[in-house]
């Protein structure tokens, strides 16, 4: 189930990747050297802690995995009830769920627990990554790499192969993706450095997902008319610069991407 279920524009695509790598520097530099986004690393440590014996240390990883599983229960009930009033695109409620958080996040004392602040970036960092996965007909991720770096490679040998020139599209749609995750990631160390931003660093992401949030209902609105403009006259609606949720391209169309199994990309850290 998605909460989302209209393909993204590969700009709005490339803007959540770099909030995505800009949060993960965030929270290693400012708080800890601590990953919030993918969760992979901190299953390991509650492993490695038990297998040792040191279970306080095992325990500390915790409350961060269960904030980010939180968040991800949270994009779920958001996509099990868009038909209740407001929730008929839950995106907005997404969007605008993440800016708040790292406005307060931002705006927290320095004596709070560095605990406290990874928690809310793991929650927020969870919305996103259920919230967003596709850019066009690719499966992706917003908050981890190594899914779209083997999506990348795959695509890639394909094209340059000669297997399959149609996934040139794909290739360059997910090394925009890479790069620009690891573009959000250099611009949050230096962000969050101590003689920076430091903790308050938050902000410039959550200004990033402002401009998303109004790009996206600048979009919507466009469409909206359109479509009944289109009712009225029998005129086609345009297609605008972000797929709506019925016109994916066509495998049969010339030039379109071959679509990408679900789940791939996606799978993260």
């Amino acid at each position: 189930m998605r909460v989302r279920t209209r393909p993204e524009h590969p700009a709005t695509g490339a803007a959540l990747a770099v909030v995505g790598g800009f949060l993960d520097a965030y929270t290693f530099v400012a708080h800890g050297g601590v990953f919030a986004n993918a969760q992979t690393g901190n299953v390991v440590f509650v492993a490695i802690h038990a297998a040792e014996g040191q279970w306080a240390q095992a325990a500390g990883y915790l409350p961060i995995i269960g904030a980010f599983v939180l968040g991800l229960v949270a994009a779920e009930w958001l996509a099990a009830h868009r038909r209740l009033p407001g929730l008929d695109d839950p995106t907005r409620v997404v969007l605008l769920a993440e800016i708040a958080v790292l406005v307060a996040v931002a705006g927290l004392p320095r004596a709070v627990p560095t605990l406290v602040t990874t928690m809310a970036v793991a929650f927020v960092a969870a919305l996103q990554v259920t919230t967003f996965r596709l850019v066009r007909d690719t499966t992706y991720s917003t908050t981890m790499t190594t899914g779209n770096l083997r999506t990348l490679v795959t695509a890639a040998y394909e094209w340059l192969s000669g297997y399959d020139r149609t996934q040139r599209v794909v290739a360059l749609r997910l090394a925009v993706i890479v790069l620009a995750f690891a573009g959000g990631a250099g611009i949050g160390a230096v962000a969050s450095a101590p003689d920076a931003l430091g903790t308050r660093a938050t902000l410039l992401a959550a200004a990033v997902l402002a401009v998303v949030l109004a790009a996206i209902e600048t979009h919507t609105r466009r469409t909206a008319a359109a479509g009944a403009a289109a009712a009225r006259g029998g005129t086609n609606a345009p297609r605008g610069d972000i797929a709506p949720a019925d016109r994916a391209p066509s495998a049969a169309e010339p030039g379109a991407a071959r679509p990408v199994p679900a789940g791939v990309g996606a799978d993260g850290d």
